[in-house]
Parts: C-alpha cells; sequence; structure tokens
C-alpha cells in the first residue's frame, strides 16, 4: 500500500467516524427530548430507567437541564 493510499484510509476512516459520533449524539439529544415529553406527560424517571441504558439519577438531571422540575414528594419526615 502507498502513502497515498495509507493517507485515504485514514482520511475515510475519520470522515466515517465524525459522521457517526455526530449521529449518535444528535440521537442521545433526541432520546432526551423523548424523556422530557413523557416526564411531562407523568412518567417518572424511575419508570424511564427500567428499560434504558440510564439510570434514574441521571435521567433527572438531564430532565432538570431541560427545564422539567422534579416531582413534589420525596422523603417524609418522621413523626416520633
Amino acid at each position: 500500500m502507498s502513502a497515498e493510499e495509507a493517507q485515504a484510509k485514514v482520511e475515510l476512516a475519520t470522515t466515517r467516524y465524525t459522521k457517526a459520533k455526530a449521529e449518535a449524539e444528535a440521537a442521545l439529544e433526541d432520546l432526551f427530548d423523548a424523556y422530557a415529553v413523557a416526564a411531562q406527560a407523568g412518567r417518572t424517571a424511575d419508570d424511564l430507567a427500567k428499560n434504558g441504558t440510564f439510570t434514574a439519577s441521571y435521567i433527572r438531571r438531564k430532565l432538570r437541564e431541560r427545564g422539567i422540575e422534579p416531582r413534589k414528594g420525596g422523603p417524609k419526615p418522621r413523626t416520633r
């Protein structure tokens, strides 16, 4: 293989990698946008995490970045 052929292979691989990375990032943004819509419709981060690849806490963080406020609730105060 000549130096020109090797360089052409490197350039092709770089182009393919850059395109795949951009598509993956766009798909990830689409996923979290869909999570935001689902959260607005009443789904919890725990529900969304059951079938996904991300933890509920990571999903909550991404939802907050998109302006979705945490649901009311949380730990209840103990009575003595």
